[in-house]
């Protein structure tokens, strides 16, 4: 897998860095915000000074210049939200408290996100979502699968019916982007359809010989996180005390 570090034609002023979780252009100064909310939360990675695997860099680029920030900011959109002085911040707000309480209310409090008509069981409705993802991720429009993923649609949901995961799915299909993102929210690349056969066995015996390369290290950088994380082991150090 090739590994790209670039430098890139942006549209915003200085963007600098990209959430990849929420498919987004930041700035600099709004990165530190983004930071501070936690990778469950935003992960962001330099634009130009890190490398970038060459499909997680396109289905950032992708979101972003299909309007997925307009997913995080739904209820701005509307003028009446406008007339009772609800606005977003800015570029001459003080990053502290103007922009960071902005942030902190479009990504990690969800506030301006389209909310759907309450019902009596929300299991239901994530199940749904869950559904209508699995089904969605056949096709290319990964806006659609953004904003199914943050009304609640879980990227590592087993279809009771067919017996697969979206990534299973998207996998078959051909649709790299879409993995990518499945992958960012949580997927598994590892995880068995109901015949025991993962998405790196999809992609391969429907042929996307790069996609299955590529589902293959995110399941290395899956398991090299969960060693970090559950271990205290970065790759590549042997434990002490264990075989």
């Amino acid at each position: 897998m090739v590994w790209l570090r670039l430098t890139l034609a942006l549209p915003l002023a200085d963007p600098g860095w990209a959430s990849i979780s929420r498919g987004v252009l930041v700035c600099d100064e709004c990165c530190s915000v983004h930071r501070s909310l936690g990778r469950h939360i935003s992960i962001v990675k330099h634009l130009r000074h890190s490398a970038w695997p060459p499909t997680l860099l396109q289905m950032v680029h992708t979101l972003a210049s299909n309007g997925a920030n307009s997913i995080w900011e739904h209820s701005l959109l509307d003028p009446a939200q406008v007339q009772s002085g609800r606005r977003k911040a800015n570029p001459q707000d003080k990053v502290h408290p103007i922009k960071s309480e902005f942030i902190r209310a479009k990504y990690q409090m969800l506030a301006f996100v389209h909310k759907l008509p309450c019902r009596d069981d929300d299991g239901v409705t994530a199940k749904d979502l869950s559904k209508q993802l699995h089904s969605s991720v056949r096709t290319g429009n990964l806006e659609t699968c953004l904003r199914l993923l943050s009304l609640g649609a879980q990227a590592n949901f087993f279809h009771p019916e067919k017996g697969t995961t979206p990534l299973h799915v998207a996998a078959k299909a051909g649709q790299t982007l879409q993995a990518e993102l499945l992958v960012v929210y949580g997927a598994d690349p590892g995880s068995p359809d109901v015949n025991g056969r993962t998405p790196i066995d999809y992609a391969r015996q429907a042929g996307h010989h790069e996609l299955a390369e590529r589902l293959v290290e995110c399941q290395y950088e899956l398991t090299d996180r969960l060693a970090f994380y559950l271990c205290g082991r970065k790759p590549g150090e042997q434990s002490l005390g264990w075989p």
